[in-house]
């Protein structure tokens, strides 16, 4: 699967909380580490430059 596929299913499964209350690059990033192992090294700025969708996030 590629990778911003992943990432996209990642933030799919998001839901708000109280501790989260809004889907975060550093929420996206966090949880594409725990399931995988981002032997890419990718980041904030991979996925803004990668998938426009999630360019704007906090």
């Amino acid at each position: 699967m590629e990778i911003a596929q992943r990432l996209k299913d990642i933030a799919s499964d998001f839901e708000p909380s109280v501790e989260e209350p809004e889907l975060t690059m550093f929420w996206l990033i966090s949880r594409y580490n725990r399931k995988y192992k981002n032997t890419e090294l990718i980041g904030g700025e991979w996925v803004r430059e990668n998938i426009p969708e999630f360019a704007n996030l906090p």
